[in-house]
């Protein structure tokens, strides 16, 4: 088993996700945290395994050769760029960049480096959608034609955040709703021939984009997918030690939900319920019959595996890297939804449909 450095530039959010994947790795030895907030390296104080370092530091050091990309955006291009160039593996939270033009130059760092890449979108490595690309791939439930992806929440980033103060008309959409229409090329494994998509007036008064999209897509040989997201009706969390936070959310307005039709039965993922069920289409005389034949649940003790898997991708990836393998998202892969969600963001700018050939993507 090869071991070897590697680095997390930025301890944030999730940067603490991936510096807490990366110490648990087998195939990690010492790992170097790159954050300009001292107090944040100091969580894993005590941690003999971690260190902090400075990005000059991991750039130059010959042993660190996987590196974790995990700052603002705007930055992701300079550092994975940067990384590739030094001879690192990569994986790089999404977006690769703020724009396609950003996209496209790493597209063109990773191949003339022959770089390992990997983009983090890490609903394809949680269990919820992989057991749902499972039975799809399995052909159980015929033919994909249909996808319709239904996401309400409460607002939860907050006044004066570095989200509610986007100006971007259409920054959730790439920063939040990337993840969900990813899911859909992902289900129907191709990417995207035309957007129409439409916001309504926002009621997050102090949010300056768009607190709502509902975007219809065409997919090859006249498939359809569609996404309709809410920021609003669910109802504000509100700690209760009573109720477990799922089960209370389940039935006072969130929902995230996939509804995947196809011609020979269908799948529904449901977060708030914690489950996964299959439907079985059957010809009868007078009708078509219709019928759960499948449902898997999960507890809460597997929430973050099930549907928002981070911690489980980077485990993944990084015994990619060190097993010789390929990245299983590269960037190009990643570039097809960065561009369904430049077009859906055209879309609603234009109030026109947006084909996947528009020049101005």
């Amino acid at each position: 088993m090869e071991r070897f450095n590697a680095a997390v530039i930025g301890a944030g959010g999730m940067g603490k996700v991936h510096v807490e994947a990366a110490l648990a790795s087998p195939y990690v030895k010492e790992l170097y945290v790159v954050d300009p907030d001292p107090e944040r390296v100091k969580l894993w104080q005590g941690e003999s395994r971690l260190k902090s370092a400075s990005m000059e530091q991991i750039l130059k050091d010959p042993t660190v050769r996987f590196i974790t990309v995990a700052t603002p955006n705007h930055l992701h291009l300079e550092h994975a760029g940067a990384a590739m160039k030094c001879g690192k593996a990569v994986l790089c939270e999404k977006p690769m960049g703020n724009t396609l033009q950003e996209a496209r130059e790493m597209i063109r760092i990773e191949k003339e480096t022959k770089s390992f890449c990997q983009i983090g979108f890490e609903l394809r490595y949680s269990e919820l959608y992989r057991i749902a690309k499972k039975w799809i791939d399995a052909g159980l439930i015929g033919e994909v034609v249909n996808i319709q992806t239904r996401y309400y929440c409460a607002e939860s980033h907050g006044k004066n955040t570095w989200r509610s103060n986007s100006p971007e008309p259409g920054f959730l959409i790439g920063e939040k709703l990337s993840h969900y229409l990813d899911l859909q090329r992902f289900f129907f494994n191709a990417d995207f021939e035309s957007v129409y998509a439409v916001a309504s007036p926002k009621v997050v008064s102090f949010c300056n984009h768009h607190d709502n999209h509902q975007i219809m897509t065409s997919f090859p040989g006249g498939k359809v997918g569609v996404l309709n997201f809410i920021m609003a009706i669910g109802e504000t969390w509100n700690p209760d030690e009573k109720r477990e936070m799922l089960e209370k959310q389940s039935d006072d307005g969130h929902a995230l939900s996939y509804h995947i039709c196809g011609t020979h039965g269908a799948i529904e993922t449901d977060v708030f319920r914690r489950r996964i069920r299959r439907w079985e289409y059957s010809d009868a005389p007078e009708t078509l019959q219709s019928r759960i034949v499948e449902t898997v649940t999960f507890q809460p003790e597997s929430d973050q595996a099930y549907f928002h898997n981070v911690y489980g991708q980077d485990l993944a990836v990084l015994e990619l890297f060190a097993q010789g393998k390929e990245s299983q998202m590269n960037t190009l892969d990643a570039y097809g939804t960065m561009k369904f969600c430049f077009a859906a963001e055209l879309s609603e700018l234009d109030g026109k449909i947006v084909f996947n050939s528009d020049s101005r993507l």
